[in-house]
């Protein structure tokens, strides 16, 4: 007798949860009915960080990673989790990062990011998404996450409204990149230009924080020479 479903409709096929997805099913349970989520978003100006690209340097996404690590201990409630009454500021930046699997999108963390230089930044994401993709993480790869960073522009995603990782208090989503009029000094020219989606929980994270570290965000990425360790803010 073929298999329905709980409505009463017939099942084509079954598809067990993998012990990573069981666990992302969790979170972002969590996550909607333990979080009072808000949103902001702010186009970005990626001009100069797809310059230093071309120039020889590395993926935009870990340009991203290295920008979000250096600003983040600015904008400590963004690195912070809500625990009753008391806010935890994390001493690390940990940052999640999605990862396109075969089945889906998986998050991993690139632990101590903050400390990594962009070489290193670039070795331990390029070896956590190999991971990922062959089935082989690791809980040590998927858990202690601080932040997440989801870059689906990829994709040709422009926006959307990504859900936190409990205990993580926020998530930055990264749309794709496109030429755009802009106005520079009063005058019209063509900037790479990409949206970026905050999605905060809104009980010790209000709109102002949300603004400030996009705000800074933006002039971070427009500095990439200085974005290794220890370079001028």
């Amino acid at each position: 007798m073929a298999e329905t479903s709980p409505r009463g409709l017939p099942v084509k096929q079954t598809l067990p949860l993998g012990r990573v997805r069981k666990i992302m099913a969790q979170t972002m349970r969590a996550s909607v009915q333990g979080a009072a989520l808000s949103q902001v978003t702010r186009e970005m100006d990626l001009t100069e960080i797809q310059a230093a690209r071309q120039a020889g340097g590395p993926s935009l996404n870990v340009y991203i990673l290295a920008a979000v690590a250096r600003v983040l201990p600015r904008h400590p409630l963004l690195n912070a989790e809500l625990v009753e009454d008391r806010v935890l500021v994390y001493e690390p930046v940990n940052l999640g990062m999605a990862v396109a699997v075969p089945d889906g999108l998986v998050v991993v963390v690139v632990r101590d990011a903050g400390a990594k230089s962009l070489a290193e930044l670039a070795s331990s994401s390029a070896g956590l998404a190999e991971r990922a993709r062959a089935g082989k993480l690791a809980m040590p790869d998927i858990e202690g996450g601080t932040f997440t960073v989801s870059n689906l522009g990829m994709f040709g995603v422009d926006g959307g409204f990504p859900l936190p990782r409990p205990p993580e208090g926020a998530i930055l989503l990264v749309g794709r990149v496109q030429a755009r009029p802009a106005v520079v000094a009063d005058a019209v020219t063509v900037r790479q230009q990409a949206w970026f989606s905050l999605t905060f929980d809104h009980r010790f994270i209000d709109g102002a924080a949300a603004a400030a570290f996009l705000g800074d965000l933006q002039a971070t990425l427009s500095r990439p020479e200085q974005l290794e360790p220890g370079g001028a803010s």
